[in-house]
Order: structure tokens, then C-alpha cells, then sequence
């Protein structure tokens, strides 16, 4: 894969630097010699996907029950998205009816009403799974469960969440399969009640619903250290093994991972995200097939301290999405998580160019830095003065994986036997993550399609054939116009 090995330097997320212990798999395996022998699994990625797809089929009576498995990274454990996003394991409301159900012509995912209900449904399901396994396995990933308050902070997206609210119901009540689920979703419509709950005087009113949060990157080695401490699987784990080129041999699969030698397995999973076009080379270089159908994109994230306003009795008790402005934590420890999202970037202080199509994530840029020092003490009522040592304190960037119909590509790869993917997030990975690679893994142990997933995730000829009708993304993104560190 051309992006690796890659020639630069990674930032360091806050996630990275608080799991540097003996425990954090930082380095594991990364000079022992790769296994000779025909391997049943191998798992490309120690992202989410990946640690949670070996911890999945790792299980008593699962895909790899008395089979061997590698999993494989290009750098460490969570060195790319995975150990870089905002922590927030949130769901969405209703509000994601919009691009789901907007036609492929006009951006959107041109999806059906019952499409949009399963994933939303999905969604809901995924945080109530990634807690049981969690609390289930005792892990210490500083798991938190509460609500997250959708903000909206003007008319039109007042406007919009009503006509959206109007729609999911309708749909809901004309589902069959979703009619008498309940509606953990409530609208607060209330403007000085929302400004209360929030602390944010812009607010005009917002919809409040479940979500959770975790140490992604601590979740991601506990779930990966489960995998290799299995009892009924040999699962293995090599850290700076970059997988360079995919040939199929012998009825399954040669992985070239350049100095590291060639590991040879009978499947193997894709969990690369943004970088999984590069192992297409033939496809990418036509614009044909899964490289055509994703685009990398590169966003930003911060730490931030809070000043006494913001701390202890007075700390937030929920997590944020904010129209116009950030997705929001916070912390056990106190600090915060913030970064905007893509439309808050296109809408108010950049363009696509600032993000899109972006593999490089060594550094930040001027313009997201001012935009997250200064949100809290310009939006946050009585945020105060901050001093030194309070505020921004940690900037990184990370890789994300835009899906050109806004849904991820997940099942068997197209006329490639033995290949599979879960891949291309749209930025949202940590609330479906966990679920989907629960049932990709129960796909792999039956051969048939895990009915808990969404239909609209599967990669189908007829998938990628319709996604040629979606509008243009890139057309603003002109050459040399790409965002410079």
C-alpha cells in the first residue's frame, strides 16, 4: 500500500498518549518473524474493526474456533482513526433521516424510510452491545453512558429537525418491523431550556437521547488483547506490518508486507478504512470498483482543560453535537474532546479542500486550532478567563473514510473469494462499529448474511453501480487546491 510505510510522523491524539503502559500492545510483534504456514484469518487493521472483528470470531463457537489468526498493522494498535476520534459512542436521532433518505443526485445516501429506520435502529442497538461487552469483560476503558444533547442553533435548523422529527414518525408508524419500538429521543423544544441544559445562549432548542463514551484507544487494545489471549483460537498480533500488495494464490490470499516477508491466509478481512483503495492499485487507477466508491479525508481533534467554571459540580453532564459548531465529551478525568464537524467546517470557517482528499495526518492546520481554542470561551456561557495550563492543550489530526452513498461497505468483497471488508465510516464509526463486525463475524461462521445488518451495508454490483448517480463531492477540490500543513 503506497501510503505505507508511511514517511512522516504521526500527530499523537490524546488517546495515544494516555495508553503507553505495559499493557497498551504498543510495538507487539513488531520484530518477530511472520508465520509460513497457511493461515485461516488474517485481519488487516488493529483499528475498531479489527480488534473487534478478532475479538468476535475469537469467542467459543465463533468463525475462528480452532483456527489460526493474524491481526496486522501498518503502524501500532489504533494508530490511525480508531485512536484519534472523539471518544463518543452516540447514536443518532432523527436528524440523520435527512441525508439517509436525500437522493444519491442531491448527496444524500437515497435510501428508503425503512433503510434509514434500520440504521437508526442499528445505531441505538450498537451502544447497548459495545457496553455489554465492555462491562461484560471488566474492561477499563472509562465507559460512560448518559444522553447527548443534538443542538440547533438557528431557525433553518429548527425548521429542518421538525420536518425531520414529522418524517421519522411517520415512517415509524407505517414500519412493520419498527412501529413498537420505543423512542428513547426527546425533543426539547423549550428555547430557555435548552440554553439551561446546555450553557449554550445560541441554542434555540434540541432533541436529547442516549449515547456513551469511551477510551477508544484503550478499548481497542482490550478488545485486541482478548483476541490473543483466546482459549479456542491461536490468534497473533504483528504491529508495523504493512501490507504493500494482495495477490490471490492457490485458492487464497499472498499479503506482501515489504520487509516484514509474505503471510499467506485462506481469508482475509479488510478493516483499513481510508487507506483500502491503495490495495485495489488496478481499480483505483480505472476510478472502478470499492476505490471509486470511498474517499479519505483528514479532520482534527482537541483536548482541552477546563477552568474552574467547567470543572467538578460544575462539569458537563452530557455529551454535545452542536449545529454549526462541535461534537463534544467529556472526560472522566475532567478534560474535554472537541472537533468540528465536516459541515461546521464547510459552513463556517474552511471548504472541503481543508479535508478532502487528505492521507497525510503529521500535522494540523492554523484554521481548525483558533476555531477549537476559541469555541468554549466564545459559546460557553460564564467560561471565563482561562489560565495557563487551561484551554487547548493537545491537537491532532486523523484519517477518516468518506462512502460516496454515505453508508459503509461491509460483507464479501466482489469476485474475490476468501475477501472481506468493513470499511468507510463517514466519520461515525464509533456508533456502529462494534455491531457491525458482531454480525460480519457471524456472517463468517455461517457463510450467510447476519439479518441484524442493515441490508444497505452490504457491497453488492447493484451498490456501486447506483452510486455512480451520486452528486460530484470533490468538484470544488481542485488540483494544488489541497489543504498544506
Amino acid at each position: 500500500m503506497p501510503a505505507f510505510p508511511q514517511r512522516y510522523t504521526s500527530t499523537i491524539s490524546h488517546w495515544q498518549a494516555t495508553n503507553r503502559g505495559r499493557g497498551s500492545l504498543w510495538n507487539h510483534g513488531r520484530h518477530d518473524p511472520l508465520p509460513t504456514e497457511v493461515l485461516d484469518y488474517v485481519i488487516i487493521g488493529a483499528g475498531v474493526t479489527g480488534a473487534s472483528l478478532a475479538y468476535q470470531i475469537t469467542r467459543a463457537g465463533g468463525a475462528a474456533d480452532g483456527k489460526s489468526v493474524v491481526v496486522l498493522d501498518a503502524k501500532d494498535v489504533a494508530s490511525c482513526a480508531s485512536g484519534r476520534n472523539g471518544g463518543h459512542i452516540a447514536p443518532r436521532s432523527w436528524e440523520l433521516f435527512g441525508p439517509l433518505t436525500t437522493p444519491l443526485e442531491e448527496g444524500g445516501a437515497g435510501l428508503s424510510e425503512e433503510d434509514a429506520l434500520d440504521i437508526l435502529y442499528f445505531e441505538a442497538e450498537h451502544l447497548e452491545v459495545t457496553a455489554e461487552i465492555i462491562r461484560k469483560e471488566k474492561l477499563d476503558v472509562d465507559l460512560w453512558t448518559g444522553q447527548r444533547l443534538e443542538v440547533f442553533t438557528t431557525d433553518e435548523g429548527v425548521r429542518r429537525n421538525r420536518e425531520l422529527m414529522a418524517q421519522f414518525f411517520s415512517a415509524k408508524a407505517k414500519s412493520a418491523k419498527h412501529r413498537h419500538k420505543k423512542v428513547d429521543w426527546e425533543l426539547v423544544a423549550d428555547t430557555a431550556e435548552a440554553q439551561r441544559l446546555t450553557r449554550l445562549p445560541a441554542a434555540k432548542e434540541l432533541i436529547r437521547g442516549p449515547a456513551g463514551s469511551w477510551h477508544p484507544h484503550r478499548g481497542t487494545t482490550g478488545l485486541l488483547r482478548l483476541a490473543l489471549e483466546s482459549k479456542s483460537s491461536y490468534c497473533r498480533f504483528f504491529s508495523w506490518a504493512p501490507v504493500a500488495r494482495l495477490e490471490q494464490v492457490d485458492g487464497g490470499w499472498a499479503l506482501h508486507c515489504g520487509e516484514r516477508g509474505v503471510i499467506r491466509a485462506r481469508e482475509v478481512v479488510l478493516a483499513t478504512n481510508a487507506y483500502t483503495r491503495h490495495l485495489f492499485p488496478e481499480d483505483m487507477a480505472r476510478g472502478e470498483g470499492i476505490p471509486a466508491h470511498i474517499i479519505p479525508y483528514r479532520h482534527q481533534a482537541c483536548h482541552i482543560t477546563p477552568p474552574d467554571s467547567y470543572a467538578g459540580a460544575a462539569a458537563l453532564n452530557n455529551s454535545y453535537s452542536v449545529e454549526r459548531g462541535p461534537y463534544l465529551i467529556q472526560t472522566p478525568a475532567g478534560g474535554m474532546i472537541l472537533g468540528p464537524f465536516s459541515a461546521t467546517v464547510i459552513d463556517v470557517f474552511g471548504s472541503k479542500r481543508d479535508m478532502y482528499p487528505i492521507e497525510d495526518d503529521s500535522g494540523t492546520t492554523g484554521k481548525f486550532r483558533n476555531w477549537m481554542a476559541g469555541y468554549c470561551p466564545q459559546n460557553f456561557a460564564g467560561w471565563g478567563q482561562e489560565k495557563d495550563g487551561e484551554g487547548v492543550d493537545r491537537v491532532w489530526s486523523g484519517i477518516l473514510c468518506h462512502s460516496v452513498d454515505l453508508v459503509p461497505l461491509v460483507g464479501r468483497v466482489l469476485d474475490k473469494p476468501g475477501l472481506w471488508a468493513s470499511i468507510s465510516y463517514n466519520g461515525h464509526g464509533m456508533a456502529k462499529i462494534v455491531n457491525i463486525t458482531r454480525c460480519l463475524a457471524e456472517n463468517m461462521r455461517t457463510g450467510v448474511w447476519d439479518e441484524r445488518l442493515p441490508r444497505c451495508f452490504e457491497i453488492t454490483h447493484a451498490r456501486l453501480e447506483r452510486a455512480k448517480k451520486c452528486k460530484p463531492f470533490l468538484e470544488e477540490v481542485k488540483d494544488g487546491e489541497k489543504a498544506k500543513l
